[in-house]
This record gives structure tokens, C-alpha cells and sequence, in this order.
């Protein structure tokens, strides 16, 4: 059987150039069907006796009878597509593009770095560079395996849209799943290439049950130095959710906007993208401070919603339509010359003989002079 054109037979010889790199894979045409059974075949990467820093890449024949081809490496696309699969397009003439796969993950590696290596030294150590028809693409491997340098360069094709992206995501997520610290790392790596954004989140079954009931106090962060200005109010949550998804609940059942609403737990001032469970919620009657800041003003024209909003703020219990028993026993608020001082970090007014802030522990700022807060 004579080979194909674009590619030249090869016998075996001992005294051939060195053989840089030899490895074993199955081999069978990228058009062929699921059905289509893979060869097993060798492939080699040898030095080019006929001319000097180039080098030819040989499919070679495992079984008695078999066709062993090589064509220069320059001629050839050679891609990766993933740890243990990779693409091989011989020159046209030759038997169309054939898919490799390897057993093993590392052999794999190894041999494509050593195969973009050598297209880089040949590109460099000639006058004319290859064909840009065939682009070698790095091999597929984690960040702590190799430099930066030869981190894979997967093909995302703009056909696919978001499809692939997607895909990879959910590969991400099963490797983490599953403890593939290997896999994980190989498609953290071609995500981090294409520069996708992630929304990285737990599942809810690894949060604690719910729904749960939270007991919320709710203060009016402009007179808080008086408790005749808060409230309780308990609400139905789920653990996994987010901070972000407790304001807007409150502005659902309430009417007070997130941008108003400063929400403690455990001391801690809450951020919106964090669960509750990050903070220490897991069950009933975990306790959460909520603190409303004034609404800001319309310069000119303000409407009849934010009036309300200003009823609201001005007078939090009866704002929140609470049932009776909930509602403070006195409606008076504190008087404007009460001192204290307003943390910078949640604007919790505190009493002026604290050193730092009674909610979330911020230290007092050192700017702040007792003396002259009472003479006001």
C-alpha cells in the first residue's frame, strides 16, 4: 500500500536520527463514527536529517502489515483538545485529520510541549515561518505542572456561543465535586485564558436547613441612642441566601429600599453578596440587626413615594405596620442633645463612653471629641 500524498513511508531503521520523543495512542479518523475503532500507532518526533533545526513528525504502525507515515512538522496542525485527547491535520493529500487519544493524562502533556517546543525552534531557526494554516496550540495541563507560558490554549470557536463556556463550567464543577484536583486545575486554567467570569456559589444542600425564622431588630440609625426607636419583626429565610436577597425581601414586605438598609450579624457588618450562613445563621431564631439610614433627598420636586419613605424613617414602628404587642412601649424619640458617636463602618450611634462601636466592634474614631459633642 502506497501512502498518501503529503506524507512519506517510513521504515524502520536503526541507524535513523535520533528520535526526540516517542509515545503511544489510538488513533482513528476525526469523521469516522463513534462506531470507528482506533489503531493503536506510535507517534515519534525525530530531528530532520536533511535539514538542520527542523524536525518530522512519524504516525507509525503497531501491528504487522501497518502503513507508518511522517511529514515535516511545520507542514502539520497539530491541536489539543484536552488532558488526553488531542487533533493531528496532515498536509492536504494526506488521510484527513486524525483524532489521538492517550491513556495517560501526563504522556500526553509531555508530548504536546515538546511539540510546540520544537515548532517554536524550527520557526526560529529558519527564514520563512510555518504555514499559518497550522497552529500548534500548547498542551492542556495545570498551572502547577508548568510555567505560565505553556498553559493551554483551547480553542472556545465563536460558533458555539455560550454553549462551550458552559460546558466547561460544568466540567469545573464536577471535577471539584468529584476531588479531580487535576481536571479542576485543567479547566480553571482555559476558563482563566478566555477570561469567562464566574459566579462561583456552594449548592444549597451543603447549606443547613430552612427555612428558618430570623429575629430581626430594626433601628432607625438616626436615633438609635433611645430603644423606644427599634423594633423586632421576625422573618422566614433560608440560610443559603444571599444578603443581597434579604434586602430585597425587606423592601418587598416593608417598603425600605436596600440602599437604606445596613444589615449586622455576629457583629459583623453584612456584605450583599454573602449568605446568611456565612455569617452564622443556620436556625430559628438567630438574631440580625437591621439599621435604616435616611433616605436622601430630591433637590427639587420630591414625590409622594419618598414622603412616605421620610414617614417611614421618621417613625420606624409605626412605619412598619407592626401588630401591637411587637410596637415599642413609648413612642418618644431621644433628644437632639443626646451625645454619641456614629461608627464610621455601620453608622450605628453609639453612647459616648463606648471606645468602640457596640454592633460591630469598629473602634471609635479618634477624631471625635466627647467634650464638644455634649456642648452642642
Amino acid at each position: 500500500m502506497s501512502p498518501p500524498a503529503g506524507g512519506a513511508a517510513v521504515a524502520a531503521d536503526p541507524a535513523s536520527p535520533v528520535v526526540l520523543l516517542a509515545v503511544h495512542a489510538a488513533v482513528r479518523p476525526l469523521g469516522a463514527g463513534q462506531d470507528a475503532e482506533a489503531q493503536p500507532r506510535k507517534l515519534q518526533l525525530k530531528a530532520d536529517p536533511d535539514r538542520p533545526g527542523r524536525f518530522r513528525l512519524g504516525l507509525l504502525g503497531t501491528e504487522p502489515g501497518a502503513v507508518s507515515l511522517e511529514w515535516p512538522l511545520e507542514a502539520i496542525c497539530y491541536t489539543v483538545r484536552g488532558p488526553n485527547q488531542h487533533e493531528l491535520q496532515p498536509p492536504p493529500g494526506g488521510p484527513g485529520t486524525l483524532s489521538v487519544h492517550f491513556l495517560d493524562p501526563e504522556e500526553a502533556q509531555q508530548w504536546a510541549a515538546l511539540v510546540r517546543d520544537a515548532t517554536a525552534e524550527g520557526q526560529n531557526g529558519s527564514g520563512s515561518p510555518a504555514p499559518a494554516m497550522c497552529p500548534i496550540s500548547p498542551p492542556c495541563s495545570s498551572m502547577a505542572q508548568i510555567p505560565k507560558a505553556t498553559q493551554p490554549e483551547v480553542d472556545l470557536p465563536q460558533s458555539s456561543g455560550n454553549f462551550k463556556k458552559e460546558e466547561l463550567a460544568t466540567r469545573l464543577s464536577q471535577a471539584i465535586a468529584g476531588g479531580d484536583e487535576k481536571a479542576a486545575a485543567q479547566v480553571a486554567a482555559v476558563l482563566a485564558q478566555h477570561h469567562v467570569a464566574l459566579n462561583v456559589q456552594l449548592m444549597e444542600a451543603w447549606f443547613p436547613p430552612g427555612p428558618i425564622r430570623l429575629q430581626v431588630t430594626v433601628e432607625d440609625a438616626t436615633s438609635v441612642l433611645s430603644s423606644s426607636s427599634s423594633a423586632h419583626v421576625s422573618l422566614k429565610i433560608h440560610p443559603h441566601c444571599s444578603i443581597a436577597a434579604l434586602q430585597e425581601q425587606v423592601f418587598s414586605e416593608f417598603g425600605f429600599p436596600p440602599a437604606v438598609q445596613r444589615w449586622v450579624i455576629g457583629r459583623c457588618l453584612c456584605m450583599p453578596e454573602r449568605s446568611l450562613a456565612s455569617y452564622g445563621v443556620s436556625q430559628d431564631g438567630d438574631p440580625a440587626f437591621l439599621y435604616l439610614l435616611s433616605a436622601p433627598r430630591e433637590v427639587s420636586g420630591q414625590s409622594l413615594q419618598n414622603s412616605k419613605m421620610d414617614r417611614k424613617l421618621g417613625l420606624l414602628p409605626q412605619s412598619l405596620g407592626l401588630p401591637h404587642d411587637l410596637q415599642p412601649s413609648s413612642s418618644s424619640l431621644p433628644s437632639p442633645s443626646q451625645p454619641g458617636w456614629s461608627c464610621p463602618s455601620c453608622t450605628f450611634i453609639n453612647a459616648s463612653n463606648r471606645p468602640g462601636c457596640e454592633m460591630c466592634s469598629t473602634q471609635r474614631p479618634c477624631a471625635w471629641d466627647p467634650l464638644a459633642a455634649a456642648s452642642t
